[in-house]
């Protein structure tokens, strides 16, 4: 062969070569990022409006719902969602793979610009950024006085961790959004007292129209003095908060009334909607989540480094930061752990290796294919911008006994040619090109497996690419070295020559219990390939016996398989959970908090837990009637994660007035495991199906903490205008609304720069107990339109131009795809994910079927069951496609169209192992065995592929009858097809075993190839032969002469099957 004859001439050229390869490998890697998953970030824009004092459904009307028909144009636009609650308006639009992110933000800024005039004049300008406000936050950090400050206020803490901390954090490549939470925000409050403004004959609006525009420094052009210009400014800032005492509200019979004669200004806090708790103390937070398409790992650790930059100023101030949350130790943590199988895994290559070599020089020349492959691998990950993944370091682990497959096979070869007494030069020649075209044909076989992985569609094609690409490469590159460098240093560095026994091994008395040991394997494997060589000839003599065998035991598989379970991804420990709650619709703050600490009592009882973190009214939509603990558990702990989870879900049981859910920390940003969407173009209908969709999936076996998105409704009173009496009073509506918004909820009407140059809202209100009860409200007065004269207008009581209607609104409403939503969710136990999705889906089927659904209604599965049936979808395509790219290849190879047919029937024969050892170490099918599943298609083929081409090679060359070429074929190969597939197996055994960091996840994959190639190898071995022989005497002559004959026609002569001579054994 051209590269390996070039490699021995040229030797030093090759060594070259290889340190070139290492050298441009190991740049490479110090410059890959690290990750727990691949980027499958959809890209996703956020768009968030400030509405204040609207209702749910006004926002809904005003402003989401224009909003969303300004977007929905916009191209590759893969779905529309939105939320609509108190004040607060959010749409995430989610835009088809592929799309740019940044250019998708700009379409949306543009959209929105255009109909910004349509949008209420009162609403803040709309915020829009590149994050996903369903994905939880990465990094949550906790801001506390330390032992010297320990008697700080809330509200300097809360300067520092907003003011200060927040906008360095918010500056950070990669950071998305920064949500404070339990923060009391300095705010200076105007407390009206409404009799006091009532009996100087005022209103509300000149209170706030005099804090507006008094408090202000205002330009006021320039003065020429002499050659200077000079600016003037009139200054009427407040420069301390008892200035606010003075300003000018209104005059009585010509005296000024001052704003401390109608209102107490005190300088205070905001009032608090969020809360966060850490292990059962009240804290100040800040929650980090990360951009849209950026890295978790990269990003907490660039907020480390700041962290420790800003460590002498905050010690300065008198605080100290810890971290309640960090996804990116785990991630970190499994990647090591995956680092770790690649190094052990290879060891435990290079001893099977050994074992079967006999020779450590043998061993080493082989063994270099490791170290070459893997670190050339780097280079392909830098120049497609891969991080250091579990699936990129995942595909590498499982490709170590792979990537030493062909130089095992080349080495092997090369050896068994020099005891054929050949020099070593010959030897490595003629090896390398008699084994070449079968391991070109081989790697062909993985390579065409991984064409279909790389390039599959959807989530899971982003998730799968790095690892496809990953063992592709190295694969290719293995194959490179076994041309290479393992023919040339078998030419200029071969074995010592050894004394031999009669028996052609060589003994090793007196030497070390390693090498007796090897010895002891090899007169093992001599028996072995004895007892081998009468097995082949007897399934050859019974070819029905071992075919219907060998289909037996596939149809067994196959029924077995249905008592495998089916996941989206296997359910591993990373030794964290969550609860989500939510209390009853109207609690306060307080009375969501009451809540939050029987729920931390309930999870602190359960053995195994470390800490809680608690968090209410955190995030974009957060509300103060719901929250999330999250639970840290202990290292070293007996209890596994799904006891505990289970433990603290019956602890919750006890607990009255608060719906809470426990499961793990999603890796996908999801709640819920299992979502279902209700919708409809109108609200009503949704509102009626939900209960329906909800008592189905209460039904389903294994569906557990199921809740709805739809709450009871908020308890809301309705101020209804009477326009007649109003008409005739000269109220207008408009000056209600802004009359009685600052009243109840309070209102910014201007800013205060306080002593450190921070600006400080200030902010309208009426003191709390003159807010508490309805009448309170009648009785305030607002200042009417009509003049009586002297520029004096008449004050109007509220009850006489509203009336106070009490009832229920919704606290949030859902769109998606411009309809009405309610999402009814539940995660599973006891069951796997596909089996209660199944068994939700048939549920929610026959309630299509009954006609109870309301008109309209449309009921869609989202989430990880979404996604399940989406990747069952690719998986199924690329098998399929992985079989018909390994038939090309083998065609091409064997220019045969039958023979492909018999060394695939070794395909089926690996699924028999892979179903058992799934069975036996009760994993599930998943994402992962699939994957594990495509995998074996091309490592089955391999060993059949070494077995019959050597066998068509002897039967070509030599003369011999198929059937003897069969036998001598397979007495020759068992050795490197036991080798290669021990190897393999030795080099996934530390995933296999699944002992690290999230390691539960990445053995089932392992489990599926090892189980798959241990039946494979041995049925192989049996059943390719047979099948084989079978085949080639298959052709269209043969079948019509058969038929002729079934019906009584005569048949030529010719056509008559003439035995072969069989010729003796070499």
């Amino acid at each position: 062969m051209f590269l390996s004859d070039l490699s021995i001439r040229r030797p030093v050229f090759t060594v070259c070569i290889m340190l070139a390869l290492v050298v441009l490998g190991l740049f490479s890697v110090k410059s890959l990022g690290i990750d727990q998953y691949p980027n499958t970030d959809i890209p996703t824009v956020t768009v968030s409006v400030i509405y204040p004092g609207a209702s749910p459904e006004s926002v809904k009307q005003d402003v989401v719902r224009k909003i969303e028909e300004a977007v929905n144009p916009i191209e590759k636009i893969k779905e529309i969602s939105s939320t609509s609650q108190e004040g607060l308006g959010t749409l995430v639009v989610q835009f088809h793979l592929g799309r740019n992110v940044d250019n998708a933000l700009n379409d949306v800024r543009t959209k929105i610009g255009q109909i910004r005039r349509d949008l209420p004049s009162n609403i803040e300008e709309p915020v829009i950024s590149k994050f996903d406000p369903a994905q939880l936050p990465v990094l949550s950090l906790v801001v506390k006085p330390d032992a010297k400050h320990a008697d700080m206020s809330d509200r300097e803490l809360t300067r520092i961790a907003e003011d200060f901390l927040k906008r360095r954090i918010e500056n950070i490549n990669g950071v998305g959004k920064v949500d404070p939470a339990g923060v009391s925000t300095r705010e200076i409050l105007v407390n009206i007292d409404p009799q006091k403004l009532e009996s100087q004959g005022l209103a509300l609006q000149a209170v706030k129209s005099a804090l507006g525009s008094d408090t202000m420094a205002i330009p006021s052009g320039n003065l020429l003095q002499g050659n200077r210009e000079v600016s003037v400014k009139v200054d009427a800032k407040a420069k301390s908060v008892s200035d606010f005492n003075h300003v000018i509200v209104g005059n009585k019979e010509g005296r000024p009334i001052e704003l401390q004669e109608v209102a107490t200004i005190v300088d205070g806090i905001k009032e608090k909607r969020s809360l966060a708790r850490l292990d059962g103390k009240d804290v100040v937070a800040l929650e980090i989540q990360r951009q849209t398409g950026g890295n978790t790992v990269a990003m907490v650790m660039a907020v480390e480094k700041a962290l420790e930059e800003l460590k002498p100023e905050l010690s300065k101030q008198g605080v100290e930061v810890v971290k309640a949350k960090d996804n990116a130790r785990f991630i970190i943590d499994n990647v090591d752990d995956v680092n770790v199988s690649i190094y052990v895994g290879g060891i435990l290559t290079v001893i099977i290796v050994f074992f079967f070599l006999k020779s450590w020089r043998s061993t080493l020349i082989t063994s270099l294919t490791l170290p070459v492959s893997v670190i050339s691998t780097f280079i392909i990950m830098r120049a497609l911008d891969f991080t250091l993944n579990t699936m990129t370091l995942m595909g590498l682990s499982l490709a170590i006994g792979i990537l030493i497959d062909d130089a095992i096979v080349v080495r092997e070869n090369i050896t068994r040619h020099a005891e054929m007494g050949k020099d070593h030069i010959t030897a490595a020649r003629e090896g390398t090109a008699e084994i070449g075209p079968a391991v070109i044909a081989t790697t062909l076989s993985i390579l065409a497996v991984f064409v279909p992985v790389a390039f599959m569609g959807g989530i899971v094609g982003k998730f799968f690419f790095p690892f496809g690409i990953v063992v592709a490469f190295a694969v290719a590159v293995s194959l490179f070295v076994s041309f290479t460098l393992d023919p040339m240093l078998s030419a200029v560095w071969p074995d010592p020559e050894h004394e031999k026994s009669a028996d052609g091994h060589v003994h090793y008395q007196g030497r070390n219990p390693i090498m007796r040991s090897v010895e002891a394997f090899g007169r093992m494997l001599d028996r072995w390939e004895g007892l081998y060589k009468k097995a082949i000839e007897w399934s050859l003599n019974h070819r029905w016996t071992v075919l219907g065998l060998g289909f037996g035991t596939w149809i067994l598989a196959m029924g077995l398989s249905g008592l495998l379970g089916n996941n989206f991804m296997p359910d591993y420990d990373r030794g964290d959970l969550q609860v989500t709650f939510k209390a009853e619709p109207g609690s306060s703050l307080n009375a969501t908090r009451q809540k939050a600490l029987a729920l931390e009592s309930a999870i602190k009882a359960v053995p195994g837990v470390e800490l809680t973190y608690t968090t209410i009214g955190t995030g974009l939509n957060g509300t103060v009637d719901s929250g999330g603990i999250y639970v840290k558990l202990k290292e070293g702990r007996r209890p596994s994660q799904i006891t505990i989870r289970r433990q603290i879900r019956e602890g919750f049981r006890s607990i009255p007035g608060v719906d809470a859910a426990v499961g793990a920390v999603s890796d996908w940003g999801m709640a819920y495991p299992i979502m279902v969407a209700v919708q409809a173009p109108e609200r009503d209908a949704v509102i009626q199906a939900v209960p329906l969709v909800k008592e189905a999936l209460r039904s389903v076996p294994g569906a557990v903490d199921v809740t709805t998105s739809l709450d009871s409704g908020k308890p809301e009173l309705k101020l209804v205008i009477d326009r007649k009496a109003a008409s005739d009073l000269g109220v207008s509506p408009a000056l209600v609304a802004q009359m009685v918004r600052p009243l109840v909820d309070g209102e910014k009407v201007a800013k205060y720069e306080d002593e450190k140059g921070e600006q400080r809202d200030v902010r309208v209100r009426l003191e709390d107990q003159q807010r508490r009860f309805t009448t309170q409200l009648a009785n305030m007065t607002v200042q009417s339109t009509k003049d009586l004269g002297g520029g004096k207008h008449p004050l109007v009581r509220l009850n006489q131009v509203v009336r106070f209607e009490e009832g229920i609104a919704p606290a949030k409403l859902q769109r998606h795809d411009l309809m009405d939503e309610v999402e009814v969710d539940a995660n599973f136990d006891g069951s796997t994910l596909g089996e209660v999705s199944a068994l939700a889906a048939k549920k929610v089927a026959e309630l299509k079927a009954s006609g109870r659904l309301p008109e309209g209604v449309r009921v869609e599965f989202l989430g990880q069951t979404r996604d399940q049936k989406e990747t069952a979808g690719y998986m199924g395509t690329s098998l399929l496609l992985a079989v018909f790219f390994i038939y090309f290849v083998l065609a091409s190879q064997f220019e045969s169209f039958k023979l492909p047919v018999a060394i695939m029937a070794s395909l089926p024969l690996s699924m028999v192992g892979m179903v058992l050892m799934l069975l036996v170490t009760g994993d599930s099918m998943s994402m992962m065995t699939s994957i594990g599943m495509i995998l074996l298609m091309g490592l089955v083929t391999k060993n059949a592929i070494l077995l019959v081409d050597h066998a068509l090679h002897l039967e070509r060359e030599e003369g011999i009858s198929r059937r003897q070429a069969i036998i001598r074929a397979g007495t020759v190969r068992l050795r490197p097809i036991l080798m290669t597939s021990f190897a393999m197996i030795g080099g996934m055994l530390p995933l296999f075993l699944a002992l690290g960091a999230g390691a539960e996840m990445r053995a089932p994959m392992a489990r599926a190839v090892v189980g798959g190639l241990i039946t494979s190898t041995l049925l192989t071995l049996i059943v390719v032969p047979v099948f084989f022989e079978f085949i080639e005497e298959l052709s269209l002559v043969k079948g019509w002469n058969w038929v002729r004959r079934r019906l009584g026609m005569e048949v030529p002569e010719s056509a008559a099957i003439q035995p072969q001579p069989e010729a003796p054994e070499a």
